[in-house]
């Protein structure tokens, strides 16, 4: 018996694919100097300081959430506006999510002075902080990302009839509650930025930061679809139907268009509009946002042949992706005035650190999707190319299995 199982277990390793070896390398470095990091403190391992005590994990903490967005996004879609065609991206947008905000709840453990602390904030309550009721909507979202993700585990559990039944018949319930609870953290997180106006160049700084995150978070989560059905090509030989791509991008010029609404009518109320072309390098950085990451991707999308072409749907979502990123990183880090020729550059166990989570969410998400169901209802393709639906074919076994 012990014999059988070692020899299953060697099977299923030499399964895996090559790259799992060096992510599981690379992950393992850089948690190690996050542990060094707990054992000598902030002071010694980082860069931060009084003037900015945020550095770049909490820019990548704001860029993982937004693009983790796609696990609540899609819940609305196919459960608030049903739209069955997407309940196919569900089980590998529901993973993508959860692990993302699992590492954001790693890297804030990281990013405490007193990690060891970190529990405070449930049971002292702070009932005037963002940060409070983003902490606590970001724990509870993660747990009931847990329950939407716990079909996928439950398939693999003998007479699981009884328990799968038991968790469908609160499906809804629970992603009703996700879905408020993450537009809830993802615009109180903007709310963090509000009070910044001594720091944030005017360019960024808007009353209304809020609703720039939560919108923005929409576009972020249908992009992180789009590119995800591509990469799992590459890596599983699974992805959605190109018809389900093709209605996520129809959504993209409209979110966008609102967006981009927003903040042109954001810069002309506050008359910040005149700075638009005399900032300097920040008049580059945020054009590009606006003209990377909304403008390019919304003539792309509005156009019929880019929406029904898998090549041209993951550029126009790459767009959209590198516009979240820049737009995330100059409002928590490029766009924060210095004060008393104070700056910051993270130092390298920051950096190893991000690298490490980084590579532990690739590789979770490759080990989670080769030993268990994640792709079940997706569709097979031979090779990126492949555009007739005759190269497509309906996935007979889950990946894993």
């Amino acid at each position: 018996m012990i014999i059988n199982l070692r020899v299953k277990s060697i099977k299923a390793l030499k399964g895996l694919p090559r790259f799992v070896y060096p992510l599981a390398v690379v992950t393992i470095l850089g948690l190690s100097a996050g542990l060094y990091r707990l054992y000598a403190g902030l002071g010694a391992t980082t860069n931060l300081n009084t003037v900015f005590p945020w550095g770049l994990w909490i820019s990548f903490d704001l860029t993982t959430v937004a693009f983790s967005g796609a696990a609540f996004t899609l819940a609305a879609l196919v459960y608030i506006f049903h739209v069955h065609d997407l309940h196919t991206a569900v089980r590998p947008t529901v993973l993508l999510g959860l692990l993302g905000y699992s590492s954001v709840l790693v890297i804030l453990f990281f990013d405490l002075g007193r990690w060891d602390r970190f529990w405070h904030f449930l049971v002292y309550p702070n009932l005037t902080s963002a940060l409070f009721e983003v902490s606590w909507c970001i724990a509870i979202y993660t747990t009931i990302l847990v329950y939407e993700f716990s079909p996928v585990l439950l398939e693999k559990v003998k007479n699981n009839k009884k328990l799968l039944r038991a968790v469908e018949k609160i499906t809804i319930p629970m992603v009703i509650a996700g879905i408020t609870l993450s537009s809830m953290h993802q615009s109180s997180l903007g709310s963090l930025f509000v009070i910044t106006a001594p720091r944030l160049n005017p360019l960024w700084y808007s009353i209304i930061q809020p609703e720039f995150f939560l919108v923005s978070s929409l576009a972020a989560g249908i992009s992180t679809i789009i590119i995800g059905s591509f990469v799992s090509i590459r890596l599983f030989g699974q992805t959605l139907d190109q018809k389900a791509i093709g209605k996520l991008g129809l959504l993209l010029p409209w979110i966008l268009g609102l967006y981009l609404l927003m903040k042109i009518g954001a810069l002309a109320f506050s008359g910040a509009f005149s700075l638009l072309f005399t900032s300097g390098v920040l008049s580059v950085l945020y054009l590009a946002e606006l003209v990377i990451g909304v403008i390019v991707p919304i003539l792309l999308f509005f156009i019929r042949r880019v929406r029904s072409s898998r090549i041209a749907s993951l550029i126009g979502a790459l767009f959209v992706a590198v516009g979240i990123v820049l737009n995330r990183f100059d409002v928590t880090w490029f766009a924060i005035r210095q004060l008393n020729g104070v700056s910051y550059f993270p130092s390298w166990i920051e950096m190893a650190l991000l690298i490490g989570v980084g590579s532990g969410i690739l590789l979770v998400y490759t080990l989670a999707a080769h030993f268990f169901p994640v792709f079940a209802e997706t569709v097979r393709i031979r090779s990126v190319s492949d555009k007739a639906s005759s190269s497509l074919h309906p996935a007979k076994m889950p990946v894993g299995d």
